[in-house]
């Protein structure tokens, strides 16, 4: 709801009509307001039934006075209503809708293991005018930035391969991946991912040829190991004083599976993700958890 300026409120409900939840700006969290909501869902439930009873998704917009009323579902359990203004575009409306639908069927479904991120590309998608992947292959370089032994390359090989080795053996330097990821039939990503070595003093004469040219920047970090929320400052100290452009920074906080073992929390990856303005995310190189959404 945060990631569109003009959203005023967001329910979720059942095909039937049964809210399931909801969350409001201001005074339209009201109960006044909520039950004005809850007759228009009812009242547009019967054109559901008999224009998308067969259709397992759907987006719809409806403009009723001065608000827009999208309708989504990307499954048979639920729908998500979002109401805005009316300078919010159909088009961020119909991106962001999707892309949520289908986070809420799959918790529906019992996967507790869901990225709550929006994407980065999404961002960029529902800015255009049609809401549409451009065609064609396009080259991106990631760079993953990290202490010694905090999953790096673990987290690429997991990435590329889907595979994990419980042996570590550390990267001396940089080692480069490739994964082209088809987005659609005629649209290609095509990453080029630079694993940097942890020795951050005695590789650093080396690192601007390894950073240059950077579309976006990972610091990882293992959850496991106190010390390590320092090293993102230090992280990307390093980045800035290498790359002159503005990139994108991720944090990745990795090995979550450790359950029993972790001592750095996601509300203290989060305050640096939000006093940085980074992006952050958990993941796990062991489970795959997270590491394709990353």
């Amino acid at each position: 709801m945060n990631n569109i300026e003009g959203v005023i409120t967001v329910v979720i409900s059942d095909r039937e009509g049964l809210i399931i939840t909801s969350e409001s700006r201001g005074d339209a969290g009201d109960e006044s307001v909520l039950g004005a909501i809850a007759a228009v869902i009812d009242s547009y439930i019967d054109r559901i039934k008999r224009e998308f009873s067969e259709e397992t998704n759907f987006f719809n917009i409806l403009t009723v006075g001065n608000k827009k009323f999208a309708y989504c579902s990307m499954g048979l359990k639920s729908i998500l209503l979002t109401i805005s203004d009316l300078k919010v575009s159909d088009t961020e409306l119909r991106v962001y809708s999707e892309h949520v639908a289908e986070k809420i069927e799959l918790l529906l479904e019992g996967n507790d293991k869901i990225s709550l991120e929006i994407p980065a590309i999404l961002r960029l998608l529902a800015k255009t005018k049609d809401g549409k992947i451009p065609t064609g292959q396009f080259p991106l370089k990631l760079i993953l930035t990290g202490d010694y032994k905090v999953g790096k390359t673990s987290l690429i090989l997991k990435f590329i391969e889907n595979l994990f080795k419980n042996s570590y053996q550390s990267t001396i330097g940089v080692e480069i991946s490739q994964k082209i990821l088809n987005l659609s039939e005629n649209t290609k990503m095509d990453f080029a991912i630079w694993d940097i070595g942890g020795q951050i003093t005695s590789m650093a004469p080396y690192r601007k040829r390894f950073y240059v040219g950077a579309h976006a920047a990972f610091i990882v970090i293992d959850r496991t190991r106190e010390d390590h929320l320092k090293s993102i400052d230090v992280w990307y100290n390093d980045i800035k004083t290498h790359i002159n452009a503005n990139v994108s920074v991720i944090i990745i906080g990795n090995k979550s599976d450790l359950a029993d073992e972790v001592v750095i929390s996601e509300e203290d990856i989060k305050e640096i993700a939000e006093k940085n303005n980074f992006h952050y995310i958990l993941t796990s190189a062991k489970t795959g958890e997270n590491v394709d959404e990353a």
